[in-house]
């Protein structure tokens, strides 16, 4: 009973999917300092600590973190090779998106990111297809291949590139979109345990 007292209970190896965790660690010494006893168990994370953390990460949702700062955002990408390597940066996700065109402004903020059920959401959001220029997400004819998650506009206005944090990256099936056309993306993050 002791030894199963002792173990962990599950190690980082055998679990699959989203690998989020906490970890406290009980150390006994005697008079001397010497162990006696050392235990590290994971811990279970309860809704309030799923909430705070979704608040603070996503726009709009907490107070503690400055909205200018918090994740919001939706990219389109016409990248070949979306990205999964997670040291790649918003900066690498911006040189491989070889999209037409100079003016159009793939990124659209959420002003409303909702969150229900420790699980927040991105969108929908509507972006809509033309000849280049500041009014329109994409060029015509070209292909969406992914998208990414980043950090929203401050002023939740549509901009041109991912700015400063790729939280996300989504590899989507490809769509075309024709002048006038448009796709609704949206993004789910959940930490319901």
């Amino acid at each position: 009973l002791l030894m199963v007292l002792v173990i962990p209970s599950g190690s980082a190896e055998s679990q699959t999917g989203l690998v989020l965790h906490g970890m406290g660690t009980i150390t006994q010494y005697d008079q001397t300092g010497n162990v006696l006893f050392e235990q590290t168990v994971h811990n279970i994370l309860f809704d309030a600590g799923e909430d705070f953390i979704l608040d603070q990460a996503f726009t709009g949702l907490g107070t503690d973190v400055a909205d200018s700062t918090q994740i919001g955002a939706i990219c389109l990408s016409a990248d070949a090779t979306p990205s999964s390597t997670e040291t790649d940066a918003a900066s690498t996700f911006n040189t491989d998106n070889v999209r037409t065109g100079t003016l159009a402004k793939n990124c659209r903020t959420d002003a409303v990111v909702t969150k229900a059920t420790q699980q927040a959401t991105v969108g929908p959001l509507t972006f809509t297809a033309g000849s280049d220029g500041a009014t329109v997400n994409w060029v015509g004819g070209d292909t969406v291949t992914n998208i990414g998650v980043c950090r929203a506009d401050v002023t939740d206005a549509d901009v041109r590139d991912c700015a400063t944090t790729l939280f996300a990256v989504v590899n989507t099936s490809d769509v075309t979109l024709a002048n006038a056309e448009t796709v609704d993306v949206t993004y789910n993050f959940n930490l319901a345990s």
